[in-house]
């Protein structure tokens, strides 16, 4: 009976880690969204002319991922380097700004794993066009932040049920993304295709 209480236990206190950590991720995926769309309203965007102008996107990428990581900092698997602001390897994160311009929508950002795991299925998958979420008349823009973080579990189960089910309880992994709308400045004519 004991063996049984104890795995309850632990399951009980897993379910609390995990939805923890998911509400955290979560966070970093909307913060680091967030963090994106006012940079670039900071500093404004490229010449629509001038697509390829990647530095610009670059460090507008490395802005949000840096959020998101600071925001995860404390999950068990996270990789935060203090000297650097990013996390090499946990969580994986990736970043598009839906203006039409972007060009590294959702590539590598530097100081960050360039590969995400198999499980990570959502950061490869196809990025939308986002314009005019805000119902506005004018085509709004945004940022787009997709995060994946490993959740390891206190105890590694593997159990056979009958009728060939079976229980597999280790790594979870935890996928989120958020988007922040970037609305043009009313009247701003140094707004390229606004």
């Amino acid at each position: 009976m004991l063996p049984l209480l104890m795995v309850l236990l632990l399951g009980v206190a897993d379910f609390g880690r995990l939805f923890s950590a998911g509400i955290t991720i979560e966070a970093s995926a909307r913060n680091a969204a967030e963090t994106g769309a006012i940079e670039r309203l900071r500093h404004h965007p490229p010449p629509a002319a001038d697509p390829g102008f990647t530095p610009y996107y670059q460090a507008l990428h490395l802005a949000a991922a840096k959020a998101a990581c600071a925001e995860a900092r404390l999950l068990p698997n996270a990789t935060f380097d203090e000297s650097t602001r990013t996390c090499p390897t946990m969580p994986v994160v990736r970043v598009c700004v839906h203006d039409g311009l972007d060009p590294i929508c959702g590539a590598a950002i530097a100081g960050f794993d360039p590969a995400p795991a198999g499980q990570c299925n959502h950061l490869t998958a196809a990025w939308k066009a986002w314009n005019n979420t805000s119902g506005g008349l004018e085509d709004s823009h945004s940022v787009e932040v997709r995060v994946c973080y490993r959740f390891t579990t206190l105890i590694g189960l593997q159990m056979d049920l009958p009728f060939g089910a079976s229980i597999h309880l280790g790594d979870i992994w935890l996928q989120k993304e958020r988007v922040f709308v970037v609305d043009c400045a009313p009247g701003d004519p140094t707004w390229p295709a606004c």
